[in-house]
């Protein structure tokens, strides 16, 4: 029951929040706003870290000077705080217009997508099986004496059928993996890609040059970047590869790593404001098909608050 009010409480708060943020409030909003936070201190704490964990020094400028004893700042000038924010604004846009094109342009090359969330099983023409693992794409060639696919996004899963004749090679963003029959993972991360074998041996070079490539085993695994092909590693987690079988299972690993792959199945953000909660260790499995509920479990699991502001935003702690 107290969970439940400090749920209510936060998303008061966080009402309130962005509520003042907006250009139309009025007179009666702010005295609205200042009786609630008069009403305990309860609120003016959960107001107090909504507005520390957004980190927003503007957050309270549109609030009159009557608030100043609140140790809320007074309104500034609309035309002024719009000249300062244009720039920003037409960044923003053009920020957003290159990240619209770069992805418009991978669906036109793709030959199979999955949706955040979902995981896409492709059989190839060759008898070889693709599962994509969620918001992932890749490109096909399985013309002449190569199998080639690149993985234009996310990760995906291969089981490999053999054929001497013709090696199976994975090109990502940093690596290129050659096979001849296996069961292995590639995934792009962002600033490395992630190789990791569940059975059989693949060579994995950087951008495709076979001079020295780093050869990979039941169990192993390596990380290739920009600048360096790295070493061999044992799989020592099931959290990475458990996807493969539809969950994601975690043996005393850290709820801030869960969290980061439960992010990868939902939209949104999940945001921690009890900075504690990322080291603690926890066990558990979690289904993927059901993966909107996921957070859900987890919270059940281990009873930790986790306060829902809007379907796109948890905050954690």
């Amino acid at each position: 029951m107290e969970s439940d009010l400090d749920n209510t409480v936060d998303e008061q708060a966080a009402a309130w929040f962005i509520r003042l943020r907006a250009a139309n409030v009025s007179r009666q909003d702010e005295a609205c706003f200042l009786q609630w936070l008069e009403q305990t201190d309860a609120h003016r704490k959960a107001f107090d870290e909504i507005s520390a964990l957004w980190g927003d020094p503007d957050l309270l400028k549109g609030l009159t000077a009557s608030a100043q004893k609140h140790r809320i700042a007074p309104r500034s000038d609309k035309k002024r705080l719009m000249r300062s924010k244009m720039p920003l604004a037409l960044a923003a846009c053009l920020v957003l217009t290159l990240a619209f094109s770069g992805q418009f342009r991978m669906l036109i090359n793709a030959d199979y997508t999955s949706a955040v969330g979902e995981r896409k099983s492709v059989r190839l023409e060759d008898g070889s099986t693709v599962m994509l693992n969620t918001d992932s794409a890749l490109a096909l060639s399985m013309d002449g004496t190569q199998r080639w696919v690149e993985l234009l996004k996310g990760e995906a899963y291969f089981d490999v059928k053999p054929d001497p004749d013709r090696p199976f090679i994975v090109k990502a963003d940093y690596s290129t993996t050659r096979v001849l029959g296996t069961h292995f993972i590639v995934g792009r991360n962002g600033d490395s890609d992630e190789i990791k074998v569940l059975s059989g041996r693949v060579e994995v070079s950087e951008n495709g040059h076979w001079k020295d490539p780093v050869v990979l085993h039941d169990g192993q695994a390596v990380s290739v970047n920009s600048t360096a092909l790295g070493q061999p590693k044992m799989l020592d987690s099931a959290l990475s590869i458990s996807w493969v079988d539809g969950f994601l299972v975690f043996e005393n690993e850290t709820l801030e790593s869960v969290v980061k792959q439960i992010r990868r199945y939902r939209t949104g953000m999940i945001l921690f404001k009890d900075d504690s909660l990322r080291a603690m260790k926890i066990n558990g499995r979690l289904s993927i098909r059901e993966s909107g509920d996921m957070l859900k479990v987890l919270q059940k699991t281990l009873a930790v608050k986790m306060t829902y502001l809007t379907d796109w935003l948890v905050i954690v702690g």
